[in-house]
């Protein structure tokens, strides 16, 4: 049996089960009666267990009572109950995006002449577009349809001299401007991450075009092609301030959702230049933070990603405003995912007493710790590792070098960190070999690590063969 129905009804919340019970209870969607006493079982049973209470036969049983099993009929009524849910989900999320609805009711208004409805539909909904103060690309896109729909109409009525085209192309190039744009930051910014490279067709031209039309006047492509240019010339100040006051004056322009998105993309810039050792920007990318946090728009359904908690409270810490740190550490727990919520709080609780050295609290606070994130795994590990060696731990060092060097085995996708980390752990068991032997000895294992690249916390390492 396909049991695609039976999984989707179990994603479904119950409350949505029984709303596509009520569509299935309209004669204009439904008339089989079959249909709906599945539905109703299904609404009570599905997720609750595989067998037998939704087994093939039961579910026949139940839409069909009196009949014998028919396998074909109750794949054809699965697909008329899954045909509702679809109908379901549509006419859900068109109540949230009312506006992407009004294109289709002007061309059903249109293509039966209902001339007069058709001008008053058009006219309010351009006024109530104009009324509102989103101006990112779906109000130009919408702005676009809105037009053809405008022209279309007056096709019929009016000669050709009359009718104005220039509005469709005018949006319709705002719109694919906006979004091309946002596609290549985000493009960029995975590339960085995951050295994929994408093909983005017209780009070099679409930023020619914006340099020299009057484009960057237009808040939806403004912000992208400012964030675009501070992301691909992280050397460069001037288009990241650009970036800042492009915000500063449209945000209010853009959804909840695309501001936040907009502000994490000049953090992101603002840790590229941290990674190529511009500190001034640790103070530009805590200040954005902080005006997120302010605005509410940094959290998710009232959710803080635990990437976001962890590199706001580092970004504090590297300016030594570790009261603000703690203060913000338990302020916010409360908005980390309830799953990673206790084990994230210990793990920067943590990372606050080692900055301070204070490895005697953060030891115990890094042994409970069990993250899903693997780098977050394995800074949790290091810091762990030094706190074992600078409280004189050398039997519970000895063991974390075994496990971390089991953990860094068993994980396949760590990259160049496998590597860096497993150099770590090499010059860890020689430092502690090297501490009984002759200073000449030691000498040579100073010469060894200085000239070995790319090993993980290697200045703590040269600060302790130094000494």
């Amino acid at each position: 049996m396909d049991a695609q129905i039976i999984r989707i009804f179990s994603r479904l919340g119950i409350a949505e089960r029984r709303a596509v019970g009520d569509l299935a209870r309209c004669p204009y969607f439904n008339r089989r009666e079959e249909v709906v006493r599945l539905c109703d079982y299904l609404t009570e049973h599905a997720g609750r267990s595989t067998h037998p209470a939704i087994a093939p036969e039961r579910l026949f049983e139940v839409a069909c009572p009196g009949l014998p099993y028919d396998a074909k009929r109750l794949r054809h009524l699965q697909s008329y109950l899954l045909a509702l849910v679809r109908q379901y989900l549509l006419l859900e999320e068109a109540q949230h995006a009312p506006a992407q609805q009004v294109p289709m009711l002007l061309r059903a208004l249109r293509q039966r002449g209902m001339d007069d409805l058709f001008e008053k539909t058009w006219t309010g909904q351009f006024a109530d577009m104009e009324r509102q103060l989103l101006r990112d690309a779906q109000y130009h896109f919408q702005r676009y349809l809105l037009y053809q729909e405008q022209l279309e109409h007056a096709s019929k009525r009016e000669r050709s001299a009359k009718l104005n085209f220039q509005p469709l192309p005018d949006e319709l190039t705002v719109y694919y401007v906006s979004e091309m744009l946002r596609h290549a930051c985000l493009s960029s910014m995975h590339q960085a991450v995951a050295g994929q490279a994408y093909r983005m067709g017209l780009l070099e031209a679409i930023l020619e075009a914006v340099k020299r039309d009057e484009m960057l006047q237009i808040p939806a492509i403004a912000v992208y092609y400012h964030a675009y240019q501070m992301l691909q010339h992280p050397e460069d100040n001037t288009a990241f301030e650009h970036l800042k006051t492009s915000l500063a004056e449209h945000h209010a322009r853009f959804s909840v959702d695309e501001q936040r998105g907009l502000y994490l993309l000049a953090i992101n810039g603002c840790i590229r230049r941290l990674n190529a050792g511009r500190n001034a920007y640790v103070q530009e990318a805590l200040d954005l933070y902080r005006a997120t946090l302010q605005s509410g728009i940094l959290l998710e359904n009232g959710i803080l990603s635990g990437f976001n908690y962890k590199n706001i409270i580092r970004l504090a810490a590297a300016l030594k405003e570790h009261t603000w740190a703690e203060q913000f550490l338990d302020q916010y727990r409360a908005h980390l995912h309830p799953r990673e919520r206790d084990n994230l709080f210990r793990y920067n609780r943590a990372f606050l007493y080692f900055q301070q050295q204070d490895y005697a609290h953060a030891m115990p606070l890094l042994q409970q710790v069990e993250l899903e994130d693997p780098l977050n795994n394995l800074d949790a590990r290091r810091m762990l590792l030094r706190s074992y060696y600078e409280l004189g731990e050398w039997q519970a060092l000895e063991s974390l070098i075994q496990s971390f060097a089991a953990f860094l085995r068993r994980q396949k996708n760590l990259g160049y960190h496998r590597t860096t980390n497993e150099k770590l752990l090499y010059f860890v068991r020689k430092l502690l070999e090297a501490q009984t032997q002759s200073k000449k000895v030691r000498q040579a294992l100073l010469s060894e690590l200085e000239a070995t690249p790319e090993v993980a916390e290697r200045a703590w390492l040269l600060g302790k063969m130094r000494l």
